[in-house]
C-alpha cells in the first residue's frame, strides 16, 4: 500500500521509536481519550503498539503511521489490513492532536483514508472506541461509523469497547 495516497495534504510515514516523545506530545493533548480508555499513555506503551498486532495477522498488514504539516505531528493512525478477515481493515487508533481538533482535519484525513483505502479493494473499516467517551462517538458517528451491536469488557482496563464499522463501497 502507497500510504502518502493516504492524504492529499499532509506528509504520511512511519512512525518509529525516534519518534516517541511526539507521538507522547499528542496523545497526552487528549486527556479526555484516557480518561475513558485507560490507561495513561506511556512511552513503553507507544513502543509497544508500534509493532503489536493481533492474531492471525502478519507485521507486514501492520501501519502506524504520523501525519505530518512540516514537521508538526498532526494526526498518527494505528492500521492493520485484512483484519478481521481479508478486505477489511482495523484502525487500532486514530489520533488528532488537539490543536488541530475542531477544524474538520480528522474528519478530511479520515474520508481521504476511506477513499485509499477502498481504491485498495477494501470493502470495510473497523475500529472500536470506549463506551461513554461523547467526543469518539460523535466523531465517528459523523464520518458516518455504525455501530455494530458488539461490545465488549476490557477488564484489565475496566471500560467497555464499542465495536463500530464503516463499509467502504458506500463512500
Amino acid at each position: 500500500m502507497d500510504i502518502q495516497k493516504l492524504s492529499s495534504k499532509y506528509t504520511v510515514r512511519p512512525l518509529v521509536t525516534s519518534d516517541t516523545e511526539i507521538i507522547l506530545k499528542l496523545n497526552q493533548s487528549n486527556p479526555l481519550y484516557f480518561k475513558y480508555c485507560p490507561p495513561a499513555i506511556s512511552r513503553p506503551m507507544i513502543r509497544h503498539d508500534m509493532t503489536v498486532v493481533p492474531p492471525h495477522t502478519s507485521k507486514d498488514d501492520k501501519y502506524y503511521l504520523g501525519f505530518f504539516d512540516g514537521d508538526k505531528l498532526v494526526a498518527m493512525l494505528d492500521l492493520v489490513l485484512n483484519y478481521p478477515e481479508k478486505e477489511n481493515v482495523w484502525i487500532g487508533l486514530f489520533m488528532v492532536d488537539a490543536k488541530y481538533s475542531g477544524k474538520g482535519i480528522g474528519t478530511d484525513i479520515m474520508n481521504e483514508i476511506f477513499t485509499a483505502l477502498s481504491a485498495e479493494g477494501f470493502k470495510e473499516i473497523g475500529l472500536a472506541y470506549a463506551k461513554g467517551n461523547p467526543q469518539s462517538e460523535h466523531f465517528l458517528a459523523k464520518i458516518g461509523f455504525f455501530k455494530t451491536g458488539v461490545e465488549e469488557e476490557e477488564k484489565n482496563y475496566h471500560y467497555t469497547a464499542v465495536v463500530v464499522g464503516q463499509l467502504l463501497d458506500e463512500n
